[in-house]
């Protein structure tokens, strides 16, 4: 008995103190784990040629890309700001700052067009560390605007079953310059890009990448030793050209060309690429494309092409058949002049030793003939950015149509301000600020503010 009474002490001390622990726990006035917030410390200057003038005070754009949620800050006087207090996620971050035109015209001796000149600088994809400030230095550009521009690219397509599903998709191109510019010898390439980043658990047992998580093209089987592969081309799974013989295609100031995948009516019936006759439940999702200045149909899919209006000469197709583009948002649009761009060579995707990628091929675009770029990435549900492809010089950020696949929504450039009748579009080469969603309409322009 009295080892039992024993044993029974010991078991009912033990219980107490279990109790007494648990009881303690459930007195924590902190339920919550605790988080250490992560903060940013900018510093913003203007990109060198612009240095004979100081900078003023710089307004920054922090959006989470998981929330969405922005936070917005000013710099002091020398372009330096501390933003504190962050839920560490990862964030887009966009500075702008607005020029007098006295300030522009000591900078570089030109005129400007207006009162002020816009500038603007980005990041994208910053990961914010718990309890440390992350670093993070911008340089503010700006454009001139003196050529063609990308006005507006649908790529989101419209309702599967109640409009034209991904078949009315275009992208149009605007003479945003104030002479005759002309659309002979024009190319549209649609761009790769790593939609995954580093760290995926099948992509990256293949292909090679760089630090940042774009694709490391220097390590594409065949590709010259001697070259900046990775700096100085573009790769395309799909380049198109405008035909014409140097001034077949006058666009004057203030107008546009529109390219349609299909130049078809897709308001009224339409018979799609399986022989289907297709009458659209909701002819006000889509749009009329007869009136398109060219179309970018295969030989495979001329049964939907319009004998009315011009093909585009397909320089290099990909792996599609015809001009389809990527309706979840993950891609560049790029637009070059070349007199032959036929001559660019093809390249495989990266891959590591004894492993095998996709067997799409890539044409390579040098750098130095863009006019115009425009990246498109969609982040994904929980925030995701792919990484960019597109050089900041060409484009600072990126933009996406925001409503999502077949939604009918367009992203289209923003009216800068009016030249007499002529509109012009702003193009600062940062499409995050430069675009907005609108509902896809051929030669239609963005509400002005």
């Amino acid at each position: 008995m009295k080892h039992l009474t024993i044993m029974g002490n010991k078991l009912a001390l033990l219980l107490m103190f279990v109790a007494a622990s648990v009881c303690f726990s459930c007195g924590d006035s902190n339920d919550e784990p605790s988080v250490t917030p992560a903060s940013v410390q900018l510093t913003v200057k203007l990109a060198t040629e612009y240095n004979k003038v100081s900078l003023g005070k710089v307004k920054i754009t922090l959006r989470n890309t998981a929330t969405g949620k922005e936070t917005k800050v000013i710099t002091d006087a020398g372009g330096s700001a501390l933003v504190s207090n962050l839920p560490i996620d990862m964030y887009d971050v966009t500075a702008t700052y607005s020029m007098s035109a006295a300030d522009f015209k000591t900078a570089t001796g030109l005129d400007a067009e207006k009162d002020s000149v816009l500038f603007s600088a980005s990041a994208t994809g910053v990961q914010l560390v718990p309890g440390k400030a992350t670093a993070l230095n911008l340089e503010l550009n700006t454009a001139t605007t003196d050529n063609f521009v990308l006005k507006t690219i649908y790529y989101a397509g419209s309702d599967r079953v109640k409009a034209a599903s991904d078949y009315d998709q275009f992208i149009e191109i605007y003479n945003n310059s104030s002479k005759t510019l002309y659309a002979d010898s024009l190319c549209i390439a649609i761009t790769t890009m790593n939609r995954y980043g580093n760290g995926h658990p099948y992509q990256s047992q293949r292909y090679v990448y760089l630090e940042d998580g774009r694709y490391d093209w220097s390590k594409a089987q065949g590709m010259p030793k001697d070259i900046d592969a990775n700096n100085a081309y573009y790769y395309a799974n799909m380049v198109f050209m405008i035909p014409g013989k140097g001034k077949t295609h006058p666009v004057k100031p203030g107008e546009s060309i529109v390219i349609a995948s299909f130049a078809q009516n897709f308001k009224a019936s339409f018979t799609n690429l399986r022989g289907d006759v297709i009458k659209p439940q909701a002819p006000e999702l889509t749009v009329d494309l007869s009136h398109a200045d060219f179309e970018g149909a295969y030989e495979r899919t001329k049964e939907m092409t319009n004998p009315a209006v011009p093909d585009l000469i397909i320089v290099h197709p990909g792996n599609n058949t015809y001009m389809r583009l990527s309706n979840n948002g993950k891609e560049g649009y790029v637009l070059f002049r070349s007199s032959d761009p036929s001559k660019y060579p093809l390249y495989l995707y990266p891959t590591k030793p004894n492993t095998q990628g996709s067997n799409s091929q890539f044409m390579q675009i040098p750098v130095s003939t863009v006019i115009d770029a425009v990246e498109v990435i969609s982040p994904t549900n929980d925030g995701y950015v792919a990484p960019k492809a597109i050089q900041k010089k060409d484009d600072a950020g990126y933009t996406w149509a925001k409503s999502g696949t077949y939604s009918s929504m367009a992203i289209t450039r923003k009216v800068s301000r009016l030249d007499g009748t002529r509109r012009v579009l702003q193009d600062i080469n940062n499409s995050t600020l430069d675009f907005v969603e609108m509902k896809a309409e051929p030669k239609a322009f963005a509400p002005q503010n």
